[in-house]
């Protein structure tokens, strides 16, 4: 059984592919908030080391982001 977390870093995997790439998702992520994680900090969440807090946040971001795309 899969826990919270790799749930939440293959949902924000699935949203950056979406977006096309890491920087992609970066730009979109800036265009919702003004502002975005680095890239390492998205491929560390990606990976599942990221807090679930910080995944939460890009994955709300990117969902806001390409719902608007």
């Amino acid at each position: 059984m899969m826990n919270k977390k790799q749930n939440l870093a293959e949902k924000l995997s699935a949203l950056v592919s979406r977006a096309g790439s890491q920087r992609k998702a970066l730009k979109l992520i800036e265009s919702v908030r003004g502002t975005a994680p680095t890239k390492s900090a998205i491929d560390r969440a990606v990976k599942g080391s990221g807090t679930e807090y910080a995944m939460h946040c890009m994955i709300s971001d990117l969902e806001e982001a390409l719902k608007n795309e």
